[in-house]
């Protein structure tokens, strides 16, 4: 990170703020390098006991060159779409979604992890918020894993763990020294996903989609929004709710990220500790943060 930093100074890989900002002073940008390479150090480690993580391991470092470059250089839609697919289809194939599953399945399922990820880029908006989130998501993936599911490894999650928290040490602050960038915010969300893929996929419990359940309230309902309205969903914008929590309502970036991720930690209590179905579950939870996501939404135009 202090290698990484002191380049982009050098190199002048920096963000500077425009209308869509919640920040107002010019900051190293993809900084968020250092889950990629945590991910290289994890393959090299233990690819031998995983002969198909190589396929999720290159969707990762593919997806996360492009995102780098988008960094550097502002690339089109119609550049790094094609990219994303082609990432989650080799994610799909390193977890033999495909020979496991029909068609139908597999599509709707492409989808579905193409918007978690862009997701996670739309929510990266405000110091700490992302990674302290991901810190979160990671840390119940182990708790899962190895209390719930008793599975074989948390390796794949101990690594994401560890980078958040040097992330963190970054960027959970008043003044961050550096911002993930789309390589972080987009590799992170891929990596989220391959740790969701890996409980699934292996356990059969799709009870555990709903670690990210804060975060598909805020894309989702503001997508709908943004059509609704007829706008471009790929424009950049200050319509999510953590936005109008920062720019209206002037509350501390640092404390919307950790209600955010608070949040997010007791909907996966209640995921893990409970043992109601997936349908029950998801409507306790989804039914009282939709009801919250408006009522301040309203509150904050």
């Amino acid at each position: 990170m202090l290698l990484y930093i002191f380049i982009a100074k050098r190199f002048n890989i920096v963000d500077i703020p425009n209308l869509r900002s919640s920040h107002n002073h010019i900051i190293v940008r993809g900084a968020g390098v250092v889950f990629p390479l945590s991910l290289i150090v994890y393959t090299i480690t233990f690819s031998q006991y995983y002969p198909h993580f190589i396929y999720v391991f290159a969707g990762a470092m593919l997806i996360s060159f492009i995102s780098f470059i988008d960094d550097i250089r502002s690339l089109p839609v119609y550049v790094r779409l094609p990219i994303h697919v082609i990432s989650v289809l080799m994610l799909m194939h390193g977890f033999s979604v495909f020979e496991h599953w029909p068609l139908w399945f597999s599509t709707s399922l492409l989808f579905i992890m193409l918007g978690i990820i862009n997701a996670y880029n739309f929510m990266d908006g405000i110091n700490g918020m992302t990674a302290l989130y991901s810190l979160i998501s990671f840390s119940s993936f182990w708790f899962v894993i190895k209390y719930a599911e008793h599975m074989e490894s948390t390796a794949f999650v101990n690594y994401g763990i560890v980078s958040c928290i040097v992330f963190l040490f970054f960027n959970f602050r008043k003044r961050a020294i550096c911002f993930l960038g789309d390589v972080g915010s987009i590799g992170l969300g891929f990596w989220t996903v391959a740790a969701l893929c890996y409980i699934i996929f292996l356990q059969h419990h799709f009870e555990y989609i709903l670690f990210l359940s804060v975060y598909g309230i805020d894309t989702g309902y503001t997508i709908l929004e943004r059509l609704r309205k007829r706008e471009n969903i790929f424009k950049p914008h200050r319509q999510h709710l953590y936005q109008r929590l920062a720019n209206e309502g002037k509350q501390s970036h640092l404390v919307i990220s950790t209600i955010y991720a608070s949040v997010q930690l007791a909907v996966n209590a209640v995921v893990v500790f409970t043992t109601w179905n997936i349908i029950i579950t998801g409507l306790i939870i989804m039914i009282p943060l939709s009801i919250t996501y408006f009522w301040l939404k309203r509150k904050y135009l």
